[in-house]
């Protein structure tokens, strides 16, 4: 049975090819799987600098058996597939999203999401992390991201480059000091020691279930959005910034006020980036209208703009944004439809403005969670998908060239 997390929003089946075909806003573009030979799911990317890139992905082995493997490019696209050692119980999750970054120091370091169900609570993970100086030939021993005893949940987690080198990490955890449902949101930075150092809680009462995105911004300031549960009953987006390299962290400011009334778990968080004039943030809500939503920031989030709707449908989930060269922002995002799903991408002006709304064409059917980073001026957009809902999943990615997507 295909796990519910990646049926969500996955791309139109063959019976749809001929119409989509006709559609002027699609984008064709070559589909290429990054790991042809093995099954796969959430993919990850992560960019320093113009060219430098990380692809990786959880490879299937068998129903109960996956690994945490990665690419690093090379110059003419990207080279061996390493396995890091000791992921053998990464759980795949298309928002707990398993991450492989490279630190300023030359480190690679991997985390992933493991199991951990326990009489609190029968969903609970763990955030295991491990670390290479060598370029992945030597790992250091997988550990947990807080070795706290009562930290039994740890998910949604974020790792971000820090002003000065250090690589950040924000994750919800479920030690907490309330009464009041959610989790806690907690910080640490990574030291020389190969160990994560330094953890505190800078929020608490947040969604228990919704990514979080740790972003810094052009003058070094720490941003965190996040869904946070105000007034125990409504889940909306927040955004805090500390402009001391995260010794404090501002009060929460909601970026919409969307009172999204829900007892249950949205599974879909929000995404940053910064123009130069100000913060932008794309988010999924079902409150005050449905979908993906998009809201700037002029004043380092203490006021927000009113939001406005991605995309030109309803369901949307699970948006992702990139800044490109020319100021121009990229939004992607998956999309439900009857037959199937599809990705959906927009680009926006710096200031917001809706300049081109596209779908990618796919000789997919189903497909979710897209990732997208801007790689030698070419969107490289990844995710995971099948031709139908009984094949199994692979990974998939697509390049997008900027221009000459705007001028179709």
């Amino acid at each position: 049975m295909r796990n519910i997390i990646y049926c969500i929003g996955l791309l139109l089946v063959a019976a749809c090819a001929a119409e989509r075909k006709s559609d002027k806003k699609a984008i064709a573009g070559a589909e290429n799987t990054v790991d042809s030979t093995f099954t796969g799911a959430c993919p990850y990317l992560f960019t320093s600098g113009d060219t430098a890139a990380v692809f990786s992905w959880i490879r299937t082995l068998s129903d109960s058996e996956a690994v945490l493997c990665f690419k690093v490019s090379n110059g003419n696209g990207f080279g061996k597939t390493i396995t890091v050692p000791g992921s053998g119980k990464v759980k795949p999750h298309g928002e707990n999203l398993s991450k492989v970054i490279l630190s300023p120091d030359g480190r690679i370091i991997a985390a992933w999401g493991v199991a951990n169900p326990n009489p609190e609570n029968k969903y609970s993970g763990l955030i295991f992390y491990s670390s290479s100086a060598d370029g992945g030939e030597n790992w250091t021993t997988p550990a947990p991201l807080s070795p706290a005893e009562n930290s039994i949940d740890q998910r949604y987690f974020d790792l971000e480059i820090l002003p000065g080198g250090t690589v950040g990490a924000v994750w919800l955890d479920s030690r907490k000091n309330t009464k009041h449902e959610g989790s806690s949101l907690y910080f640490a930075t990574f030291g020389q020691s190969n160990t994560f150092e330094g953890e505190k809680p800078i929020d608490e009462t947040v969604c228990q279930c919704c990514r979080t995105d740790l972003f810094v911004d052009k003058t070094g300031g720490l941003h965190v959005a996040y869904r946070k549960i105000l007034n125990d009953s409504i889940r909306d987006m927040v955004h805090i910034v500390s402009l001391d390299n995260g010794k404090s962290f501002s009060t929460p400011e909601r970026i919409s006020p969307d009172n999204w009334v829900i007892s249950a778990c949205p599974h879909t968080g929000p995404a940053i980036v910064q123009t130069d004039s100000a913060l932008s943030f794309v988010w999924y809500t079902m409150g005050a209208g449905k979908g993906v939503f998009f809201a700037s920031s002029e004043d380092n989030g203490k006021t927000f703009s009113a939001k406005n709707a991605v995309g030109n449908s309803t369901a949307g989930k699970h948006p992702q944004i990139q800044l490109l060269k020319n100021g121009n922002q990229a939004i992607v995002w998956d999309e439900h439809t009857e037959n199937g799903s599809l990705i959906g991408l927009e680009v926006r002006s710096p200031n917001g403005e809706k300049l081109k709304t596209a779908h990618l064409t796919s000789k997919l059917g189903y497909a979710t969670f897209p990732v997208v980073k801007l790689v030698n001026n070419e969107l490289l957009i990844a995710y995971a998908g099948s031709g139908t809902a009984e094949d199994k999943e692979r990974v998939y990615f697509q390049k997008v060239n900027v221009d000459d997507f705007m001028k179709k």
